[in-house]
């Protein structure tokens, strides 16, 4: 046996390398007295076949913002949002890049997170120098969800304006006339990071290599003084072919969540055959890799420039179903065409209930705030 080395272009953008364990007789001319002939049922075992991506798995800082949850501090991330204002101003507002992805304003209403923010009163932290941000619920509380509807409020009368930390002073103060509460279908993804009693959870090995699994949590190090966490990105492929990474933050079914590293959220399982859960797909077999099971990255079915991009993918399951026709996939066209010949057979990750919260970036991004841990 030979270990032959083959350079493949990833969309001009890296190199990938694809180290195939191959027997000699593929390439060489040899007697019988050299090699004994394979029989004729016996075929090329590609399962030893590795796709190696360069930086499969890269640390990057992203800015948390921060807000009241009854009566309580908790720091958040902004990655996507369903309005081009909305987009523009919290990439501003964070110098970290938002994704714009309308199709999150079709996010049911009984599944949305609330949050409001105020336009006048009290001075204090927000962006727009007003009190901070109020939302209604944290990771492991029935109603949290991290798609976050914006509410803007504001107090009829500057004078009597002051502080509210929670949604209940915040309801009491409008049935008091006190103050007006504008709601909107602006939908941001929001994640919650910190918060009192609970985190994100924080990894052990924080050393970031090619082979870093998945699971054991999505975070290196939290920052609440520099307002900055340090996530794993890891890379995939986009509908195109184009590199992209993401990151992930909770999940639905639990025992995803708990190998990942991440919180359980229930209200992401009802997205699941809305227009606001995308399909991405990961390999069970095939070409070893730094996908999440071990073989090659997955594809997306949107990018993150797509009118059908949406951080909350709905996963399914690529199986080969003959190993010696295995080969590097990239775009959905060519899941299209592998599945069309049935070389593939596609199937709902845990009968269709799994699905993460898995923001994308692009690799510049990914380049610009990489970390420094």
């Amino acid at each position: 046996m030979k270990n032959i080395k083959i350079f493949v272009p990833t969309m001009g953008i890296t190199m990938a390398i694809i180290t195939l364990t191959l027997t000699l007789s593929i390439f060489y001319p040899v007697t019988s007295e050299q090699q004994p002939q394979p029989q004729p049922e016996q075929k090329q075992d590609m399962s030893a076949s590795i796709l190696k991506l360069a930086e499969p798995n890269v640390p990057i800082d992203i800015p948390l913002s921060k807000g009241y949850i009854d009566g309580n501090i908790a720091y958040f991330i902004a990655t996507d949002a369903s309005d081009k204002t909305a987009v523009s101003s919290i990439s501003n507002n964070t110098g970290f890049p938002v994704n714009y992805s309308p199709i999150l304003n079709q996010t049911s209403e009984s599944i949305r997170g609330q949050g409001y923010l105020f336009l006048n009163g009290v001075p204090g932290e927000a962006p727009n120098e007003f009190q901070l941000p109020v939302a209604n619920a944290v990771p492991g509380d029935d109603d949290y969800s991290p798609l976050w509807q914006t509410n803007f409020v504001t107090w009829n009368d500057n004078s009597t304006a002051r502080e509210l930390k929670s949604v209940e002073e915040v309801m009491e103060a409008q049935n008091n006339g006190e103050l007006t509460i504008q709601e909107t279908n602006i939908i941001v993804n929001s994640p919650a990071i910190k918060w009192e009693g609970g985190s994100l959870q924080v990894r052990e090995n924080k050393t970031i290599t090619d082979d870093t699994p998945y699971g054991g949590g999505q975070v290196i190090n939290i920052d609440t003084d520099k307002m900055i966490v340090t996530m794993i990105a890891h890379r995939g492929y986009g509908a195109d072919g184009k590199t992209i990474y993401y990151i992930a933050t909770d999940s639905t079914p639990k025992m995803t969540s708990d190998m990942l590293g991440v919180p359980y959220v229930e209200s992401d399982e009802k997205l699941i055959g809305t227009p606001v859960a995308v399909d991405l797909f990961q390999f069970s077999n095939g070409i070893n890799g730094s996908g999440p099971l071990g073989f090659q990255p997955g594809i997306a079915t949107a990018n993150p420039t797509d009118s059908n991009y949406s951080p909350m993918w709905k996963i399914s399951f690529i199986e080969w179903n003959d190993i010696s026709n295995t080969k590097v996939l990239q775009t959905v066209s060519d899941i299209y065409e592998m599945s069309k010949d049935q070389s593939i057979t596609i199937t709902p990750a845990i009968n269709g209930t799994h699905l993460v919260n898995c923001p994308f970036f692009d690799q510049s991004t990914v380049i610009k705030y990489q970390s420094k841990l």
